[in-house]
Formats: structure tokens, sequence, C-alpha cells
């Protein structure tokens, strides 16, 4: 059975604090714009200037799900990263049963380009994760 792990804010408050000075990475909140709620963050971390590549990260809270909220936040992420971080392709990892978001990835122009095998422990058991990756451009042999 999946474990849900609560953290105090202090815990909290220092994994942002990791996660923004990263010199390797880029984390921003995801917020609304009426009234700066906090919805989620997206991330690029392992950034590599010199093959202009990054893993992506996205959460978002459950009600906004299903909104556009993800693909617009991954929008203006992908336009900063090939913009103003040079990055030519974006990576990820996700679970090959999390079928929500496969399919969200694969609209957004995500491929497959891979699995591990029996590579991530859930509910006691070890699960296949599925690598994905998007160029962003066809700058600096970017495009597909």
């Amino acid at each position: 059975m999946l474990a849900l792990h609560a953290h105090s804010p202090t815990e909290v408050r220092a994994w942002i604090r990791r996660r923004t000075r990263d010199p390797h990475g880029v984390f921003f909140v995801v917020a609304t714009v009426s009234d700066n709620r906090a919805l989620g963050f997206v991330q690029l971390t392992q950034m590599d200037p010199a093959n202009g590549t990054a893993d992506l990260g996205i959460c978002l809270g459950a009600d906004s799900r299903g909104k556009g909220v993800a693909a617009a936040a991954l929008k203006l992420l992908e336009v900063r990263a090939g913009r103003e971080l040079k990055l030519r392709k974006m990576t990820l990892r996700v679970l090959t049963t999390n079928r929500r978001a496969l399919a969200f990835y694969r609209k957004v122009g995500f491929r497959e380009v891979g699995v591990l095998r029996r590579h991530f422990l859930q509910d006691d058991k070890f699960r296949d994760v599925l690598l994905m990756e998007k160029f962003l451009s066809s700058r600096r042999g970017g495009g597909a």
C-alpha cells in the first residue's frame, strides 16, 4: 500500500531552499494570477549546459489537475528553458502505471525513449519507469 509521509513546515521550507539554490536546476511555484495561491511547482534539475538538457519535474495539487494548469505551466517553462537557459531538450521519468501522466506528457509532445525495468519501489513491488524526452527547438541539433 502507498504510504504518505508528513513533513513539517520547517522540512518543506528546507526542501524549497535546496531546490531554489541548486546551481544545476530551476524551481518555480505555479500559482493563480488572481490571488497568488500556490497550486504546485515545476522544476528542471540536472541541467547540463554543454548538452542543453535537463530533467523535468512537475507536481500539482489534486484540485488543479485536469484544468489546463499543467499544460500552461509547462509551456511557460519551455519558453524560459529555451530562451534564457539555452536548453534544447527536456527529459522525464514516469511510472508506467501512471496512465494520466503518460497521456498528458504524450499530449504535450513528449515521446517515449526507453524503460527502466523494475526500477521504483511502490506498494512493496518494483515498478517500471518510462523515460521520455521532448526537443524544445532545432537549435544546436535539438530538433527530432
